[in-house]
């Protein structure tokens, strides 16, 4: 099993959980520190890590673990895609920031398509395989102000839709997972969130472990069920509800251009967060 972001968060909750279930547990992630750091704690537990170090953003480093993969596991079962990045901010303050999108893409998109498409001929030549793409709630909603973030999740998910339909029967299964609000290093920028509540990165394993062995089209919280129905049906008023947490929750002073200020939360905005737990504002 290979588990890209595998250093910190979702990615190292989950290494840790496969590998006490017995899993033979590769991590991958673009920091050889951090990678050690990680590998160590492991060992502390008990168990046992393979870790390569690696940006998948990077086309030649991700060719390169691909290669490196094949070479000396025979390549993978299980590709868990959880490596990312997300942006926070309006469009309003990004109409000069291409790049936002374009690096988002990078990772989330570009990335992961690399990475599993130099992985899938073992697979189907084992007829064996579960690719899961780790993608966000955000695409269900429509989440605003993470525009460059939530279109490279979509891409991601469109993608994996055209592959399950190509692949079910040559034993491959494809699982998108689409987290709410996760307390990781990748939120911790933005310190409105510290106020809000998050699932763990132990909670989010949880998902993923049912995703392991049920093998399910799609693994999401009630919330994400809920943002789906409301679109299916009514779609406006889910923009409503959108456009009314837009308004209430306003770009961080970083994300604006300004100098960074308190980002500490009203009483009405805690009072929302609560009733739309995980939503990302």
């Amino acid at each position: 099993m290979l588990i890209t972001g595998g250093s910190s968060g979702i990615g190292k909750a989950t290494a840790f959980k496969v590998a006490a279930a017995g899993a033979v547990t590769i991590i991958a992630a673009r920091d050889a520190e951090k990678l050690a750091m990680t590998r160590r704690e492991a060992a502390a537990r008990g168990l046992s890590l393979v870790t390569y170090a690696a940006d998948i953003a990077d086309p030649t480093q991700c060719d390169a673990l691909i290669k490196t993969i094949i070479a000396k596991h025979g390549g993978v079962d299980i590709l868990i895609n959880n490596a990312g990045r997300s942006i926070r901010r309006g469009i309003e303050h990004s109409y000069d920031r291409l790049h936002d999108f374009e690096r988002t893409m990078r990772i989330n998109y570009f990335g992961c398509v690399q990475l599993t498409m130099g992985l899938l001929p073992e697979m189907v030549k084992k007829q064996h395989g579960h690719v899961i793409n780790i993608s966000s709630i955000g695409v269900l909603a429509g989440a605003p102000r993470f525009s460059a973030y939530v279109a490279s999740k979509a891409a991601l998910e469109a993608w994996t839709q055209c592959a399950a339909g190509e692949f079910l029967d040559r034993g491959v299964d494809f699982t998108i997972v689409n987290f709410g609000l996760v307390r990781t290093p990748m939120i911790a920028p933005t310190k409105f969130y510290d106020h809000v509540p998050a699932m763990t990165p132990k909670e989010a394993a949880e998902f993923i472990a049912d995703a392991i062995i049920r093998r399910p089209v799609r693994v999401t919280t009630r919330l994400g069920i809920f943002s789906q129905i409301v679109q299916a049906l009514t779609p406006r008023l889910g923009q409503t509800i959108l456009n009314t947490t837009f308004r209430m929750f306003p770009d961080s002073t970083a994300a604006a251009g300004e100098k960074i200020g308190s980002e500490v939360p009203t009483s009405d905005q805690i009072a929302f967060t609560q009733m739309l737990r995980g939503l990302h504002y």
